[in-house]
């Protein structure tokens, strides 16, 4: 799976969750054997998690919102251990919840732990030119290979197609080179 795959997974898994806590309070304090004056605490976790969702969703820089999730699995693990006490928690829906939570607690953990292959390109490094800027007067696609590159900055001389291929070719980095083209070789 590609480094940036599963914190996105995880952000949709963080929606995902949080929207049930808040849509469900009452339910789950109910499968958990809490009384229902504990569904706000149910819904400012929901708020959390929809936080970290929107995090590893949107920005940039998801390791931090990754242990964000980290740090909130501890919380929620915690509460889940408080409320297994509880006389009318239901064994079964807890337990699955409990598994669910733990599960979920270790793939957050090897997100946030796992080393990352260093990115193509630094947030730093000039990006090579493909004359798509606004600015540019170069195409706005590659012309290699159509023909046309091969003129560009030459004057058009009579014999062109007696040429050499070694001349032909410098004459194409050449235009590769004024159109803003990346080198192939």
């Amino acid at each position: 799976m590609k480094s940036e795959r599963l914190p996105w997974a995880l952000g949709w898994v963080s929606l995902g969750i949080g929207l049930t806590e808040l849509t469900f309070p009452k339910g789950l304090c109910r499968l958990l054997g809490a009384s229902r004056r504990h569904s706000g605490l149910v819904k400012v976790l929901g708020i959390r998690e929809i936080a970290s969702g929107l995090g590893l969703l949107t920005q940039r820089h998801r390791r931090p919102w990754v242990w964000a999730r980290v740090a909130g699995d501890a919380i929620d693990l915690a509460l889940l251990a408080v409320s297994f006490r509880l006389p009318r928690a239901n064994r079964a829906w807890h337990g699955a919840i409990t598994a669910a939570f733990v599960g979920v607690t270790l793939v957050d953990i090897y997100a946030a732990t796992a080393k990352r292959p260093p990115p193509l390109l630094r947030a730093d490094a000039a990006m090579p030119s493909l004359g798509m800027e606004v600015e540019s007067r170069g195409p706005s696609e590659s012309w290699r290979g159509s023909g046309l590159a091969e003129d560009v900055g030459t004057s058009a001389q009579q014999g062109d197609e007696g040429e050499d291929e070694e001349v032909k070719q410098r004459k194409m980095r050449e235009a590769e080179r004024k159109l803003g083209l990346p080198e192939l070789s």
